[in-house]
């Protein structure tokens, strides 16, 4: 069965997927008609969420379901750890964004990244200890 955590990893990085694409598509508008040219500044934003958004998420939401199974009545380790791995990784991202490019505030900012960071090494952490302990 598809674990229900991958499920949330994978809904929530198809919608950073519409929304990045939708703002790409905005900017591919502006180029070939030059609608509005201070639309330029996002186009960090557009790879920004392309990148960390939809691509990071749902490469974490599939290798969760894919890495090998523990032989345990927790297949997939802790559950409270991908929990947090998924809203700590989605609330430092989303105060990322705000922070850096709708309410420019350096602080919140650096604890955006931090979250994402801390999200990011979970992961590791709980992809490591299924794949390193497979054949034991």
């Amino acid at each position: 069965m598809f674990p229900l955590p991958s499920v949330w990893f994978i809904r929530v990085s198809l919608i950073y997927l519409v929304i990045g694409s939708s703002l790409g598509a905005m900017l591919m508008l502006n180029k070939a008609f030059t609608l509005v040219p201070e639309i330029w500044k996002y186009l960090p934003l557009h790879y920004t969420i392309l990148i960390w958004g939809f691509f990071l998420q749902l490469i974490m939401g599939t290798a969760y379901w894919m890495f090998p199974k523990f032989l345990s009545e927790h297949p997939r380790g802790s559950t409270w750890q991908i929990w947090f791995l998924f809203y700590s990784y989605n609330f430092g991202f989303i105060l990322y964004l705000i922070t850096k490019f709708i309410f420019p505030f350096v602080p919140l900012a650096l604890f955006g990244k931090f979250l994402i960071f801390l999200g990011l090494i979970t992961f590791i952490k709980l992809a490591w200890a299924r794949v390193i302990t497979y054949n034991k």
